[in-house]
């Protein structure tokens, strides 16, 4: 539970708003990773909260229970959720970078982890700029919503 001083100066930066994701692109190789995931992403009053996810995913009928489910299947639906992306925490930006601080994560890796990405702003476009372990450079396109 987070909560924000109603008494506090509220920072507004032009990152501010709700963005919907566009797509994710290895810069190197032009492959685009999981070109059909939806995601959204908030930024506002000092905090920013983002998931990706497939949308194709396996659901539940309405009533249906996973515990119900044979075992295998249980499993196969619950590798298929666990394949999203999801953090959120503080944020801020210093120059042309976003910093995020994990105070959440779906990943228990990243929780309390910080990342500093690289962006600019383009024709009411996010993008988000970073390299992987293995040398890989990614963009990250956001179209701002709202």
């Amino acid at each position: 539970f987070f909560s924000i001083g109603t008494g506090s100066a509220q920072i507004v930066t032009p990152l501010d708003g709700v963005y919907e994701r566009v797509s994710l692109t290895n810069t190197s190789t032009g492959n685009q990773l999981d070109a059909g995931q939806k995601g959204l992403m908030i930024i506002a009053h000092g905090y920013y909260s983002m998931m990706t996810i497939n949308p194709d995913r396996p659901k539940l009928e309405r009533g249906q229970r996973m515990e119900d489910l044979p075992e295998a299947e249980q499993i196969t639906f619950m590798k298929a959720w666990l394949e999203m992306n999801g953090h959120t925490g503080p944020y801020e930006v210093k120059a042309d970078t976003l910093i995020w601080y994990r105070h959440l994560s779906e990943n228990p890796r990243e929780v309390g982890t910080t990342s500093r990405l690289p962006y600019t702003l383009k024709d009411g476009q996010l993008i988000l700029h970073f390299n992987l372990a293995n040398g890989s450079r990614w963009e990250w396109v956001w179209r701002k919503v709202k």
